[in-house]
């Protein structure tokens, strides 16, 4: 009777233990097939500034996220590797910035990321199924509305290549904006993202190749044996406006005031589409792959513009003659942008409005990520006749 005691209890032992397996299985890296890239990211603002030099403008590093995507074009099946989930194409995995920070190797189920070597550089190495696939990654803050992991987890599981759905991943111009409240600038411009490249381990240069192929032993040989490269930069673009009045009030040649009265009452940022205004409310998104959003749609089909727009009231009087503001956005890849003045005047008693927009026409794909745009505008007391629209052409970038 003891005996059968034992056994029964064995055997629910097994049983329970298959259970949890079951459950709660992390398959182990030995089941998978490892990749490697070195990867860096934005330290400081000695090297990574965007801001304006001399002043400071909350230009630290402030995130608390770092997210690897992996995207599949096609999956293969192999002897070794069985893949459990074979319709699932898009991968994720998510380090926090206290793990990213330590000197020694942090672990997780199916990926690994090194300490930083000299040149700052950590070796990022993650297990997966086999095919081929691109990686991407994203420097960002939790509750700050990018809801990155949701994103990935609502990208259809059906086996397709789904790295069109990653170039256009979106993040909102209200990023790290409480409601009723101010830009918290450190945090906006320290999103940050890229992708893996192929590196000529020779010249040490990157190549265009974003392919990296998921195979079992392609690493063991030398001769098989790739070397990838992800640098994240910041994402946001900077337009610094600064505006003086003061040539409309000169005299003309006769000794009389052009102009009694000039002032820039306001100023619109523009992201949208000039037929899209009344149809966008507010900020708008940008997107987090901007530039690959725009390579990808030069060749399958149309951009589409996912900006909004932003207005800035001058209310004191001195900043309506004499200003300057800056303004971070999340570019989107798709259309130049305008900024639009309102200018109110008054001449011999009769007050009259202007707007006068500046077309970034030769900004055929918006602005670049973690550029810094300068415009000087000089108002001086020539006629204006309606609405004017001045195209610029050059930057000092």
């Amino acid at each position: 009777m003891n005996h059968i005691t034992k056994y029964i209890f064995a055997i629910l032992s097994l049983i329970m233990l298959a259970g949890c397996s079951e459950k709660d299985e992390v398959r182990p890296m030995d089941t998978l097939a490892p990749i490697s890239l070195t990867l860096s990211v934005p330290a400081d603002k000695t090297n990574t500034r965007v801001g304006d030099p001399g002043a400071d403008t909350n230009d630290q590093v402030d995130w608390d996220r770092l997210t690897i995507i992996v995207a599949y074009k096609e999956k293969t099946q192999g002897d070794e590797i069985i893949d459990g989930a074979p319709l699932k194409m898009v991968y994720y995995d998510t380090y926090t910035k206290e793990e990213f920070d330590r000197k020694n190797l942090v672990t997780h189920a199916t990926s690994t990321l090194s300490g930083p070597d000299a040149n700052g550089f950590r070796t990022y190495t993650m297990y997966l199924p086999l095919g081929t696939c691109c990686v991407y990654g994203v420097t960002y803050s939790s509750g700050q509305r990018l809801n990155l992991e949701e994103m990935l987890d609502g990208i259809a599981k059906d086996g397709k290549n789904h790295n069109s759905d990653i170039y256009d991943l979106q993040i909102s111009n209200d990023y790290a904006k409480p409601s009723g409240g101010t830009t918290d600038i450190a945090k906006f411009i320290s999103v940050a993202t890229g992708y893996a490249l192929k590196l000529d381990p020779e010249a040490q240069i990157f190549t265009n190749d974003r392919d990296i192929k998921v195979e079992k032993n392609i690493n063991a040989d030398i001769n098989t044996k790739q070397y990838w490269r992800m640098v994240l930069g910041r994402l946001a673009a900077k337009i610094d406006i600064q505006w003086d009045a003061k040539g409309a009030y000169e005299k003309d040649k006769d000794g009389n005031l052009k102009y009694t009265n000039v002032k820039v009452s306001q100023f619109t940022y523009h992201g949208e589409q000039a037929n899209q205004e009344s149809t966008i409310s507010g900020s708008g998104n940008g997107r987090l792959f901007p530039t690959l959003y725009t390579l990808y749609h030069q060749e399958v089909s149309s951009r589409s513009s996912v900006s909004g727009h932003t207005t800035f009231v001058n209310t004191s009087e001195i900043s309506k003659r004499n200003g300057r503001v800056y303004h971070y956005t999340f570019p989107d890849g798709a259309i130049p942008p305008r900024h639009t003045f309102k200018l109110d005047t008054e001449k011999e008693g009769t007050k009259k409005p202007y707007n006068v927009t500046f077309d970034m026409s030769n900004l055929k794909d918006g602005f670049i990520p973690a550029r810094w745009y300068k415009i000087n505008v000089k108002i001086s007391g020539t006629q204006l006749k309606g609405e004017q629209n001045i195209t610029i052409n050059n930057f000092n970038i």
